[in-house]
């Protein structure tokens, strides 16, 4: 399996959450830096395209390669491959997209839970 080429699509999101979940422990609740991208990857003889996105977990300090669409041809074992495979080749351009990005857009996650009756 190799990864011939990654193409950034979109600018760095930047994913921010409420105090709230700050500490619980999960990481998809905490704030990350998101950008999409496609790839084109060899397995075999056989060229293919896939999308994805890389993340960056700020306070796990932590990368992590998401394939949005199931590739055919390839199980959880070549799937976990491909991630590090792409993780390696986008890490750096990624870190270089955050750094020059000159606006930065963000995603703002709300608190949507219901007033308590003492509170009223």
């Amino acid at each position: 399996m190799k990864v011939s080429s990654i193409l950034f699509k979109d600018p760095p999101v930047y994913h921010e959450f409420p105090p709230i979940y700050e500490g619980l422990g999960l990481p998809d609740l905490s704030p990350f830096i998101q950008q999409r991208f496609e790839f084109t990857y060899s397995l075999g003889k056989v060229e293919r395209t896939g999308h994805g996105s890389i993340r960056f977990y700020k306070q796990q300090r932590d990368y992590k390669v998401n394939i949005s669409d199931k590739l055919p041809g390839v199980g959880p074992i070549k799937n976990q491959k491909l991630q590090d495979l792409l993780l390696e080749e986008a890490k750096a351009a990624f870190i270089a997209n955050i750094e020059s990005e000159p606006e930065k857009r963000k995603v703002y996650y709300a608190d949507f839970r219901s007033p308590d009756k003492n509170e009223e």
